[in-house]
């Protein structure tokens, strides 16, 4: 009876509105007339009991045939409407970037990818896998020179066409892979803590504390042109189809064209970049020190998703098979690569769960972070758990951890395959050399394992702690130890 009742209402609220009977078969026919065809009668009006022109009554059909356009015109105005917002709430983080129509495009496709044999930027490849298929003469662990290049740095070694480049304590530096012997010196306004990236177009991307982004000859060290930045540069450059992404303490992430210098866009995230990131299938992967890790169009610099876990995030993100592998407050997350977000969803969710947190009645519990596969803990925890970023290669994952744990386990599933215990932390990340996995530790010890099942191939003693991955070119490892001291390992 009550959805009668409301049903009825809602017929008499709408023959209101129309001016028509809802009740007749035709709503919009006239009104039949009860007198015989032989007698002609003219409209009249039954409130006003007296007969009434034609033309007004043709004039209440217009204005209600008005009323109802101008009805059906708004209703169609706000359904559209409501589609176009619902549409671009769905797909806002994939629209482009107006800033792009009028900056152009890079002058070249330089990229900062290795060639085979070469080592030109932390983790080898774009997406930072640390995986090389294919290597002619692996390393037998002889000790081949070692070179003092003074004061300490986090600045890991690069290795291309036969010559070494590292950031040294207010100094970058390029050396004769052969020999160590060194080729030039530039200075630098502070110690360089991240590692350089170098570019097949022939130059040198320097990070500096005093803002600057500088691109040098790579023969030479010559400056071919100077980016400024609002704070200092605090990760290596990553270069891809002719734009260097580069990072500052800032908040900020640069693209800029990787021949020239100019600036092609920038994008503001939430915390600062201290690692250097990734690029993969279009997409740009930066993860900073509040541990977000930003997902960005790398052509438009416009945000698709932004992933949050706990704790700070410790080493760059690495992109395989479709996920992005993240360590971050002690462990390693793996986010689906293609998530992506909505605008104040994460509000919407903080919302809910403080409401479910409180117990309000009928709230249920909230649906988990977008994008999350699966999270590694490691068993011991008393130390700072997982540091550095694995290597993945051909479906599995190796890393270690800061109890000196060294692990392979399923890049999809996270299942374990096998663990191999170090006599230090592990801190730095590994590389996948063919069928070998290498590795430094707090112990000194550069490990040299089969990738297979964990044994080991042999071991070098470099008689300081290992905190940075080693480079790897025509048949050579090249490593620095705390003590300041580069290694060449044959």
């Amino acid at each position: 009876m009550l959805m009668f009742a409301m049903l009825m209402s809602a017929a008499r609220w709408l023959s209101h509105l129309f001016g028509q009977n809802l009740f007749r078969p035709n709503l919009f026919a006239p009104r039949l007339s009860t007198q015989s065809p032989e007698t002609p009668q003219e409209p009249h009006d039954g409130d006003l009991g007296h007969i009434v022109p034609g033309w007004v009554e043709r004039a209440r059909v217009d204005h209600r045939a008005r009323n109802r356009k101008r009805w059906i015109l708004t209703t169609g105005m706000v359904g559209i409407t409501a589609v176009l917002a619902i549409v671009i709430w769905f797909n806002w983080f994939s629209l482009p970037n107006p800033v792009r129509w009028f900056s152009g495009s890079p002058d070249t496709a330089a990229t900062s990818a290795s060639d085979a044999g070469q080592w030109s930027m932390l983790g080898y490849r774009t997406s930072l896998t640390g995986y090389v298929a294919d290597v002619p003469r692996q390393p037998s662990g002889n000790l081949a020179w070692s070179v003092d290049l003074g004061t300490p740095t986090r600045s890991a070694p690069l290795v291309t066409n036969g010559v070494v480049y590292a950031g040294g304590h207010f100094k970058v530096m390029a050396l004769d892979a052969d020999t160590g012997e060194p080729i030039w010196t530039v200075d630098t306004p502070g110690p360089m803590d991240h590692a350089l990236t170098l570019s097949n177009n022939g130059l040198v991307y320097v990070g500096q504390t005093d803002h600057r982004m500088l691109a040098l000859n790579r023969e030479t060290g010559a400056v071919v042109w100077k980016f400024q930045a609002n704070l200092p540069i605090t990760a290596s450059a990553l270069v891809h189809d002719g734009i260097a992404y580069v990072t500052s303490a800032s908040n900020r992430i640069y693209a800029i064209d990787a021949q020239s210098g100019e600036k092609l866009w920038q994008h503001r995230i939430n915390g600062n970049v201290k690692t250097t990131p990734a690029v993969h299938d279009g997409d740009l992967f930066a993860a900073d020190d509040e541990g977000n890790l930003h997902i960005i169009d790398a052509h438009s610099g416009r945000k698709r998703f932004r992933f949050r876990s706990s704790g700070s995030a410790s080493g760059p993100p690495v992109v395989s098979g479709g996920l992005v592998y993240l360590a971050s407050g002690g462990s390693l997350y793996a986010i689906d690569a293609g998530a992506k977000g909505l605008p104040g969803l994460f509000w919407v969710k903080r919302a809910w769960a403080q409401l479910w947190i409180w117990q309000v009645p009928l709230v249920p519990a909230p649906p988990a972070q977008r994008g999350e596969i699966w999270r590694f803990f490691p068993e011991e925890r008393a130390s700072q758990g997982v540091i550095a970023s694995p290597a993945i290669a051909d479906g599995v994952y190796f890393l270690g951890d800061g109890d000196g744990l060294f692990y392979a386990r399923d890049a999809k599933t996270d299942q374990e395959h096998w663990r191999f215990t170090a006599a230090g932390p592990i801190v730095s990340s590994p590389v996948v050399l063919g069928e070998r996995v290498y590795f430094g530790a707090r112990d000194g010890m550069l490990y040299a394992l089969n990738r297979s099942d964990g044994t080991v191939v042999w071991k070098l003693d470099l008689r300081a702690p290992v905190e940075l991955p080693v480079a790897f070119a025509d048949g050579r490892l090249f490593i620095r130890t705390n003590d300041g001291m580069l290694h060449a390992v044959d």
